[in-house]
């Protein structure tokens, strides 16, 4: 998600990375192209903040809070100095990855499950 600021684009992504086992989505938010925050773990609702100082030395205090169920496209409302300036949907970059953990996972468990006697029964070996 992006919107323009006083000149500047802030921006909020999603990514499933490994660090959660791919179970987890990670978010980040951007000021043009410095990364002011990254969050990321099994949260419902993760708050992203900043500060950035103007050109004319002001600071002002940035964040996006999220509300994430089950990271598919969450909705997000960006504010700075406590008003929102947008809301919207994240679009969250490689869904996939959960379901092919998942399924290696179960997999897994069921070749462990049945043992060794029982996929020998079924495989050509």
């Amino acid at each position: 998600m992006k919107v323009e600021w006083n000149e500047h684009t802030l921006q909020v992504t999603g990514d499933w990375t490994a660090r959660w086992l791919f179970l987890a989505p990670e978010y980040e938010l951007w000021l043009d192209d410095e990364c002011l925050d990254r969050l990321g773990g099994p949260r419902t609702r993760p708050l992203l903040e900043g500060l950035y100082e103007g050109d004319d030395g002001e600071i002002h205090h940035i964040e996006a809070e999220l509300i994430s169920i089950v990271g598919y496209n969450p909705r997000c409302e960006i504010a700075v100095e406590g008003e929102v300036i947008s809301t919207g949907r994240v679009r969250v970059q490689n869904f996939l990855n959960p379901f092919l953990a998942l399924s290696i996972l179960i997999s897994t468990a069921i070749m462990l499950y049945l043992g060794p006697d029982v996929l020998r029964q079924f495989l050509p070996v």
